[in-house]
């Protein structure tokens, strides 16, 4: 079974509503450091460039904001991504979840145009809005929408400002080779997913995505879940894992800016990651929207660092 070769910091906050989560890794360090058998002082490190000084030039655009920076930022972590995963196999701690879209694509472009890219989704959202139905303008809400390149205009909420269409097109287009989309509807597999608006409800009913809430997880049983999830994207050419520390239970997420109560248990979530960890086309995992600054005596970290554990054991 391939583990994690190298840890890459992606550490941009700004696609999410509060700060905090470009210091995921450093809390995440200090989490481990506190440990008799740390983890992560076994990786090399690498950190991608952010903008932690451009958190307040938000930009005009409601319906999309940081929305140029973003797809600057997004198009060189594709680059840099892409590089890495020719290579080896990264474990990835990511700001906020609009970070997605530059690591799709950079997984993307390293494997082709043509081969099968899969995607499991561990997370309370759906992450499928786009400018045109966001409620609140934040583009960790919308990274799955970009790699699909979806606008999903026939449920827009209002029109938005033209000059914001560009940097959305940008965002859809990520990456050296402008491919969009990423992936299509079929190669998402939702786990926890709880937390959505009616303009991604819809998308998930007509392009039938697989899905499972923690109420399937608590009527199927979570091995049966996972089980579906491993000989789903058996077939598939590389997989890429996303875990947002939001699909944890709000007893156990507490460093999060988007706590969603019902979610996994730590034991369940450790499950999850210990099954996962075995698909053999598995190119990259991440973990992302880990807040210290929302964080009680860095509980999320300190969790996190158990998943780290189940994911580097044999």
């Amino acid at each position: 079974m391939k583990k994690p070769e190298i840890l890459v910091s992606v550490p941009s906050d700004i696609g999410a509503q509060r700060l905090g989560t470009s210091l995921a890794l450093d809390a995440l360090f200090v989490a481990d450091a506190e440990r008799s058998n740390p983890v992560l002082k076994k990786f090399p490190v690498k950190v991608i460039a952010s903008y932690p000084n451009k958190r307040g030039e938000v930009g005009p655009y409601a319906q999309g904001k940081y929305a140029k920076l973003l797809s600057e930022l997004n198009n060189n972590t594709a680059k840099e991504i892409s590089a890495i995963v020719k290579n080896q196999y990264p474990l990835i701690i990511s700001g906020d979840h609009s970070n997605a879209i530059g690591i799709m694509a950079g997984v993307r472009e390293a494997i082709g145009a043509n081969k099968k890219l899969g995607v499991i989704w561990v997370d309370a959202h759906a992450d499928l809005h786009t400018p045109y139905t966001t409620p609140s303008g934040n583009l960790h809400g919308m990274s799955l929408s970009a790699s699909m390149g979806y606008d999903n205009i026939e449920l827009s909420r209002s029109t938005i400002d033209a000059g914001l269409k560009p940097f959305w097109e940008e965002l859809k287009h990520c990456g050296a080779s402008r491919l969009t989309p990423k992936i299509g509807p079929e190669d998402i597999f939702f786990i926890g997913l709880r937390d959505f608006e009616i303009q991604e409800y819809h998308l998930i009913r007509d392009y039938k995505l697989n899905h499972y809430s923690p109420y399937d997880v608590k009527a199927k049983g979570l091995t049966y879940i996972l089980d579906q999830a491993v000989s789903y994207f058996k077939d598939y050419d590389a997989v890429y894992v996303s875990f947002d520390v939001d699909v944890l239970d709000t007893s156990v997420s507490t460093g999060t800016g988007t706590p969603v109560y019902n979610g996994l248990l730590l034991a369940e979530a450790k499950q999850v990651v210990d099954t996962l960890k075995r698909l053999k086309n598995i190119r990259l995992w991440e973990f992302t929207e880990i807040n210290p600054l929302l964080d009680n005596n860095n509980s999320m970290s300190k969790a996190v660092i158990e998943l780290i554990d189940v994911l580097m054991e044999d």
